[in-house]
């Protein structure tokens, strides 16, 4: 299939138009409360340290699609309290330039008409395995992407294009990508599969829960990347263009990424993500026995790679206390509610104590329904913080957010 096909046949059936979050599709709940939250605060620490220095940013979103990435830069929460009239780090005014490039001519007609108007949003149509003419626009100072765009490029294809950006700009520039991660629980059939480079990728989780397996012509080819892989990568490209470059890795979306609810990789699908989403919303409640993470279908990966499966699984335990937990003190199970808060690390004993204050003065929270409107919301966040917590990534999420500095000359 070729790169732009599926793509563009999404975005004719609105799948990139104006969408509300819900429990399905690709403005989902997770997307809005937990994946673009991870992007934002991703982004923040590089557009703060941007804007320190000058007034207006420029910026390029490689694999644009229709803009998404403008509204990602335009709403990254503010870190502290002290400014309470300032929502945003970075508004719209501040923008010199975003400038989305993407290889879809019907994904770029829409950001075009998305933004008409919008004198600093232009929209260009670009092949990055082989087109650098973005590059005429600059210099940035930040090149970024959102949702694995760049998986779609061979690893010769990145390299080719990140020297194309350190020739194009001789002062620091920060580029920010975000790749599938190779040792996702959503697909363990890759993670002793080096060959071939390119594998198989579908998006049949945008049709749930209607249809869980993906058509042939749905059917599509990406890099999956390690994050040691990575920095090898980045050592690779600071020999090649003589520069320093920094490089740090974050894991995105662990246990909830796209094919956890499809199991179309692992043959063990989990309405986990569908659940999650479920405690976002304020009209439904979740459920304790879906909720709960079993990792137990990758016991046999924990030779082919240990680190990846020990993060994975300390996360997953640390998750599944946290829904037993919840299970007791829903119960009023005293006993055990005491029990996980006196033997629970001190990060998630804090957070034990703070939902058993919630439950406790249920009564003083003017809802309808306390757990969907106030528990289960709760209850999601401190699950998302504690992947958002997790030390430097190694490529075990449903995406991996590489965050590369070319240093100056």
């Amino acid at each position: 299939m070729k790169k732009t096909e599926f793509f563009d046949v999404a975005a004719r059936q609105g799948f990139y138009g104006v969408e509300k979050g819900g429990l399905y599709g690709k403005k989902d709940n997770v997307r809005k409360y937990w994946e673009d939250v991870a992007i934002k605060v991703n982004l923040r620490k590089y557009v703060t340290e941007i804007l320190g220095n000058k007034n207006q940013i420029r910026a390029a979103d490689l694999g644009s699609g229709s803009g998404e990435g403008l509204e990602a830069l335009t709403h990254i929460p503010c870190e502290t309290y002290e400014t309470p009239d300032k929502e945003f780090v970075l508004t719209k005014k501040d923008i010199e330039l975003y400038l989305g490039v993407d290889i879809s001519k019907e994904m770029v007609e829409t950001g075009k008409k998305n933004y008409a108007g919008k004198k600093n949003v232009e929209f260009m149509r670009g092949d990055l395995a082989r087109d650098y003419s973005f590059l005429d626009h600059g210099p940035f100072d930040i090149i970024f992407s959102t949702y694995s765009s760049p998986s779609h490029l061979s690893e010769k294809e990145l390299m080719n294009l990140m020297v194309k950006i350190s020739e194009a700009h001789q002062r620091k520039v920060v580029v920010v990508l975000d790749m599938f991660a190779m040792y996702s629980p959503e697909w363990p059939v890759y993670w002793n599969n080096k060959e071939p480079e390119m594998k198989e990728y579908n998006m049949v989780w945008l049709y749930l829960p209607k249809r869980t397996q993906p058509k042939k012509e749905e059917i599509y080819y990406v890099k999956y990347w390690g994050g040691n892989e990575m920095k090898k990568f980045c050592k690779k490209l600071e020999e090649k263009i003589k520069r320093k470059v920094d490089v740090s890795v974050r894991d995105r979306s662990v246990l909830i990424g796209r094919h956890i609810d499809t199991g179309v990789y692992n043959n063990n699908p989990k309405p986990v993500r569908k659940q999650v989403n479920r405690l976002f919303d304020r009209d439904y409640r979740g459920n304790y026995d879906t909720l709960a993470f079993d990792i137990s279908y990758l016991d046999n990966m924990k030779e082919t790679a240990p680190d990846e499966y020990n993060r994975i699984a300390g996360y997953a335990g640390d998750w599944n206390t946290m829904i037993a937990y919840t299970k007791a003190l829903f119960s009023r199970d005293d006993d055990s509610v005491k029990r996980y808060i006196e033997t629970s690390p001190e990060y998630l004993s804090e957070e034990m104590k703070m939902l058993a204050w919630l439950v406790r003065n249920a009564s003083r929270f003017p809802v309808v329904d306390f757990w969907a409107s106030i528990y289960g919301p709760q209850l999601a966040a401190i699950l998302r913080n504690l992947e958002f917590n997790l030390p430097e990534g190694l490529g075990c999420g449903h995406g991996m957010m590489c965050n590369i500095t070319i240093n100056d000359q």
